[in-house]
């Protein structure tokens, strides 16, 4: 693995903490000749562990986030010759029972609660739902603590059950809904400012405020450039995706897919 001095300037600054994270695992993972299981990882921390580790030889990687298709997932590193195993990555999947003929709970609620339990956000995985029916995934280490605490979210009474079978693991229903807009360019503000319909002197203000992602991680550059496949998600507003571009007008605009999950 190269210094990591050189693969910082592969990464925005931003990411270096991460990347140093990663170097750590490996060189773990080399020094003690046993598997490594990381925290929950979002998309871009995925895609940064596989720039950085790559098919390497000496220590292969996986990831799993309880079911196929998962946006947060822990990695396992181990050493070339390990055989990973879906145990490995120590992942509980929790049913939640409650009385959805009466009542209705949303995903800020079933988050809130975990989180309101002092359970860091890392240890938990994806929130999923179809049909009034929600399902979570967490740190196999926080399971009996949240199965003994937690009985009640949004003010209503709950039994968490744990799945032991892939086959009782619901089909999520995605909320991402499909758009195609005009940029003037490909800056951050612009994408948020066209994205969610607001002035991109607003965009501009909420970015610089802090209230603004760009794959997971704050950015205050409302210039920084967008590149297909980045996530920007703005407190209050919700989350926007951009897909992929599909021309440029003549007069040097962007037509660009993006998708988009608004908070209601």
């Amino acid at each position: 693995m190269a210094d990591k001095n050189q693969l910082f300037q592969h990464f925005h600054p931003d990411e270096h903490a991460f990347v140093e994270k990663v170097t750590d695992w490996f060189n773990t993972v080399i020094d003690q000749y046993a598997p490594v299981v990381t925290p929950f990882l979002n998309p871009r921390e995925v895609a940064i562990i596989m720039m950085i580790i790559g098919h390497n030889e000496e220590v292969k990687v996986d990831f799993f986030g309880g079911y196929p298709g998962a946006e947060n997932q822990r990695a396992v590193l181990a050493p070339g010759y390990y055989d990973i195993q879906p145990s490995d990555f120590e992942i509980v999947a929790f049913d939640i029972h409650y009385a959805a003929k009466f009542n209705s709970i949303e995903h800020r609620q079933i988050l809130g609660t975990l989180l309101g339990q002092g359970v860091e956000r890392n240890r938990i995985g994806d929130i999923i739902q179809a049909k009034g029916d929600w399902q979570f995934f967490v740190d196999a280490k926080i399971a009996d603590f949240l199965e003994f605490e937690v009985d009640k979210m949004g003010g209503y009474k709950v039994k968490l059950v744990r799945i032991n079978q892939a086959s009782q693991i619901i089909q999520p229903i995605s909320d991402w809904k499909p758009m195609e807009v005009t940029l003037s360019s490909l800056r951050f503000d612009t994408f948020i400012s066209e994205g969610f319909r607001i002035p991109r002197a607003k965009a501009k203000i909420l970015i610089e405020g802090g209230a603004a992602k760009l794959n997971w991680g704050q950015v205050l550059d409302a210039k920084r450039p967008l590149s297909p496949g980045d996530i920007a998600s703005v407190r209050g507003f919700g989350r926007l995706k951009y897909v992929a571009t599909l021309m440029e007008t003549k007069k040097g605009k962007i037509r660009a897919q993006i998708e988009l999950i608004k908070n209601k």
